[in-house]
C-alpha cells in the first residue's frame, strides 16, 4: 500500500524524475523505490512508433492525472473556438481576432531570431504591405497549413512547408547532410544528444510520419509530442523551430481544428525557459519517457489558452457595450419626429378656424351664459360643436388617446444592468458573458422571452442562442415553457 502511495504521489500528483524523488525523500539510493514507481506507471504506458537515437521506442504515460490535464486543456481549446465563433464576421470583429493572433505568431518568431518585433511592422507584413523575407515566408507557410489541412502529413507535405519557409522552391537537398557544427549539438555527453546524427534523420522522420498517421492518442498530445520530436531531431540546417511549430499546428488542423489552428500563437513556446527545455530533453533521452516534456508543454498550452480566452472575453464584452451604445445612438434621431409632432396639430388648429370660426362660437356661449345661470349645460354645447369639427378631420381621430395598460412594466436602466451583469459573472462562474448580458436586461418577472430575442440581443447564431437559453433555464434563471410550437422562457424569482 505504501509503495502504491508513492507511485500515486510521484506520478499522479507530480510526474517526478528519479532525481526529484531522491531529493524529496532525502534518500541517495532509491533504486527499489524507483522500480515501484515505474511499475505503477507501466500500467498506463503507451509505446510510440518513434525512436530515440539509440533506437529505443519512446513512450508516454497516460495516467489519470495527465489524461485529465490533457482533457482540460482540450476543453479550453473547444471553449475558445466556441467563443470566437460568436464574434461578428460582418463588421470585422472575427477578422480582427485572427489578425491580432497572426501578429503574435510572427512577433514570437521575430523574437526568437532577434529581429524587430514592433507590432506596427508585423502588422504591415500580415496585411501584405511589408516584404520582410523570413516573417513573410513564415506567414505564407501558415496559410499553406490553413489551405491544406486535409492533405496527409508526409515527406511531400514537409518538403512543401520547408520550401515556403525558406523561400527556396528548387531544393537540391532536403534533410541536413552533416552533423551540426556546434560541438554542443553534435557531441555525445553521457549518451545525451542535442540533435540527431545526420545518418539517422530520414529514418527518424519516417517514424514521425507513421506516428502522426497511425497513433490513436489525443490530437493535442500528438501535436505536442510532434513539436518535441522535430525540435530534438533538428532535420534541417536552419528553420527547425519554425518547422516544429508548423507541424504541430498541422496535426491540430488535420485532426480537429481545421484552419483555426494557425491562429493559435504556439510560437510563444519558442521563447520559453531554454534551460528547463534542455533539462527535459535530456530526461526524455535518458528514460525514453516523453511524458516529462508533454506535461510541461500542456501547462504552456493551457496558459496560452487562458490568455486568449481572457482577450476574447474582454473583446466580446466591449463589443456588446459598443453595440448597445450604437443602438442608443440610432434611437436618438427618432426623438426629433416626436418633438415635431405639434406641427400637424398646429395645422389642424388652422383648419379648425377655417371650418368653424371661433368668434361666432364665443358669442353664442356668452349669450347662453347670460340667460342661464347654471354653467354645466353651457359647456356641453360647444363640446358637441367641436366633435362635429373632428368628424370632418379624420387625421385627428388617429392621435393617441392613452395607454391600454394602467402601469409601466419595470425595467433596469443601463447603469444598473451593467452592475447586475458584472455581479452575475462574479457570482456564477458557469455563466458566459452573453448570458449575463442578456439576463441582466431581460429579468422582469411575468415576462416571456424567446430564443430569437437572445439571438438579436447578443448577435449570435440561432443554435448558440438556443443552447444559451437552455443553460440559463438549467441554472435556474428562467423557467422553460412551450406555448403552441414555440418555446419561451420566463424569469424565476431569485433571492
Amino acid at each position: 500500500m505504501a509503495n502504491n502511495e508513492l507511485g500515486v504521489r510521484f506520478t499522479e500528483d507530480r510526474y517526478a524524475t528519479k532525481n526529484e524523488v531522491s531529493k524529496e525523500l532525502r534518500i541517495s539510493v532509491i533504486d527499489g523505490v524507483w522500480d515501484k514507481i515505474l511499475s505503477y506507471r507501466s500500467v498506463y504506458n503507451r509505446y510510440l512508433p518513434i525512436k530515440g537515437v539509440d533506437k529505443n521506442q519512446l513512450r508516454v504515460c497516460l495516467c489519470p492525472s495527465i489524461s485529465n490535464k490533457s482533457y482540460n486543456v482540450g476543453s479550453k481549446l473547444m471553449h475558445l473556438i466556441s467563443e470566437t465563433n460568436q464574434l461578428n464576421r460582418i463588421n470585422g470583429d472575427a477578422q480582427y481576432f485572427q489578425q491580432t493572433n497572426l501578429i503574435k505568431c510572427l512577433q514570437n518568431i521575430a523574437l526568437k531570431r532577434d529581429m524587430i518585433s514592433d507590432e506596427e511592422v508585423i502588422k504591415k507584413i500580415v496585411q501584405g504591405g511589408n516584404n520582410e523575407r523570413v516573417l513573410a515566408n513564415y506567414l505564407a507557410a501558415l496559410k499553406l497549413v490553413e489551405q491544406k489541412h486535409k492533405q496527409p502529413i508526409d515527406v511531400d507535405y514537409l518538403a512543401e512547408l520547408y520550401s515556403v519557409v525558406t523561400g527556396n522552391f528548387e531544393l537540391t537537398s532536403f534533410y541536413r547532410q552533416n552533423d551540426t557544427e556546434d560541438i554542443n549539438s553534435s557531441a555525445v555527453v553521457s549518451r545525451r544528444y542535442k540533435s540527431a546524427p545526420a545518418a539517422v534523420i530520414e529514418t527518424m522522420m519516417d517514424g514521425l510520419f507513421t506516428f502522426i498517421d497511425k497513433q490513436t492518442i489525443s490530437s493535442l498530445d500528438k501535436s505536442l509530442i510532434t513539436y518535441y520530436y522535430v525540435q530534438f531531431v533538428k532535420p534541417f540546417k536552419d528553420y527547425n523551430n519554425e518547422i516544429a511549430i508548423l507541424l504541430a499546428k498541422s496535426v491540430l488542423a488535420h485532426d480537429m481544428l481545421g484552419d483555426f489552428a494557425i491562429y493559435l500563437p504556439m510560437e510563444s513556446f519558442l521563447n520559453d525557459n531554454n534551460a528547463e527545455v534542455n533539462r527535459l530533453f535530456n530526461e526524455v533521452q535518458a528514460t525514453c519517457d516523453v511524458t516529462y516534456f508533454l506535461t510541461y508543454e500542456l501547462d504552456l498550452f493551457g496558459h496560452m489558452l487562458d490568455k486568449l480566452l481572457d482577450s476574447v472575453a474582454e473583446f466580446s464584452s466591449q463589443m456588446l457595450r459598443d453595440d448597445f451604445y450604437k443602438e442608443d445612438e440610432k434611437e436618438e434621431p427618432t426623438v426629433d419626429p416626436v418633438e415635431s409632432a405639434p406641427k400637424p396639430a398646429h395645422i389642424a388648429e388652422e383648419k379648425k378656424e377655417e371650418v368653424a370660426p371661433t368668434p361666432i362660437v364665443r358669442e353664442v356661449v356668452r349669450e347662453i351664459i347670460r340667460e342661464v345661470p347654471v354653467p354645466t349645460p353651457v359647456v356641453e354645447k360647444p363640446v358637441e360643436e367641436k366633435k362635429v369639427v373632428k368628424k370632418e378631420e379624420p387625421k385627428v381621430e388617429n392621435e393617441p388617446k392613452g395607454l391600454a395598460v394602467s402601469y409601466i412594466p419595470p425595467e433596469l436602466d443601463e447603469k444598473t444592468a451593467l452592475r447586475l451583469e458584472r455581479h452575475l459573472l462574479e457570482l456564477d462562474v458557469r455563466l458566459k458573458k452573453g448570458q449575463a448580458y442578456f439576463y441582466a436586461r431581460h429579468c422582469t418577472l411575468g415576462m416571456y422571452y424567446t430564443i430569437d430575442q437572445y439571438k438579436k440581443t447578443v448577435k449570435c447564431v440561432y443554435e448558440t442562442a438556443r443552447t444559451s437559453m437552455d443553460q440559463l433555464a438549467e441554472f435556474g434563471y428562467y423557467k422553460k415553457e412551450q406555448i403552441g410550437k414555440k418555446f419561451v422562457y420566463t424569469p424565476v424569482e431569485r433571492k
